[in-house]
């Protein structure tokens, strides 16, 4: 298994730029949408065609997006705010502090439930498509099943649930109801360890990709939590990172958003040949 560089998605040849790119989507139309943490923005890519538009949001740090029923949902971390947006970034509803939000993160969706952290709360939080808060688990702790500031979360196609628990320097492993089912994971900076995880994505061959903030790589584990493969390194070139964060994986591309670098670079999964 490898992965090859396919291409970079920037702001460079159009308006308005990339500022902060952090979270990744891929929506029911196939277009690439990419929250801007800083500028307000969520940038979408048709890769069809040479097609670019953006929506406006009235948020100052987007994190988190996702798609379900129809809906876009995209975390405000800053005012604290998750938001339900239709196709044309029209705010459907909100919740926030008065629904006891804090600072929402990530976000990972299933048909009928949006699972948000809330990485002041050190919990996830789940939410009906309608915008109920219908549950929530997770306690500050370093114990498991405890976090320590989470930052993003993944599912997988048999709907386990996989949170990046940033300051425990570790991933958790849940099942669709919160229930722990494993961790993976160890501060340090050799291979297979953690300083800054953020972004977490899963493949179709339920490879799970995490992406290391400060070393400037995604490290790829199997189902268990060992170590497969790592890229990317430090820089400015195709390839390179500069203080990544999100991730997403659609029909084996690999998106990655390069944030300092203001731009999403996208890589290719290769299965082994036989």
């Amino acid at each position: 298994m490898l992965s090859r560089l396919l291409g970079v998605l920037t702001g460079a040849q159009v308006e308005p730029k990339m500022s902060q790119p952090y979270g990744i989507a891929v929506g029911p139309d196939h277009r690439i949408y990419v929250a801007d943490t800083f500028g307000g923005t969520i940038h979408v890519y048709n890769l069809e065609k040479p097609d670019y538009s953006s929506i406006k949001v009235d948020g100052s740090s987007l994190i988190g997006i996702g798609f379900t029923a129809n809906r876009m949902f995209v975390t405000d971390s800053a005012s604290g705010r998750l938001l339900c947006l239709d196709a044309r970034g029209r705010t459907q509803w909100t919740l926030g502090p008065k629904n006891g939000f804090e600072r929402p993160t990530g976000i990972a969706t299933s048909k009928e439930r949006l699972y948000v952290v809330d990485t002041m709360k050190h919990r996830v939080v789940m939410v009906s498509v309608t915008g109920a808060i219908v549950g929530s688990f997770g306690t500050r702790g370093s114990e498991p099943g405890e976090f320590n500031f989470p930052t993003n979360i993944a599912r997988s196609p048999d709907g386990r649930l996989f949170v990046t628990d940033s300051m425990n320097f570790r991933v958790q492993v849940f099942s669709e109801d919160g229930r722990l089912l494993s961790t993976f994971g160890r501060l340090g900076d050799g291979s297979g360890d953690f300083d800054k995880p953020k972004g977490i994505a899963v493949d179709s061959a339920g490879h799970i990709y995490v992406v290391e903030g400060i070393n400037d790589v995604v490290q790829i584990f199997d189902d268990e939590g060992k170590l497969l493969l790592a890229f990317g390194g430090s820089g400015f070139g195709e390839g390179q990172f500069w203080l990544p964060s999100g991730i997403a994986i659609a029909n084996d591309v690999v998106y990655v958003a390069d944030s300092a670098n203001r731009r999403v670079q996208m890589f290719e999964y290769l299965k082994e040949s036989r």
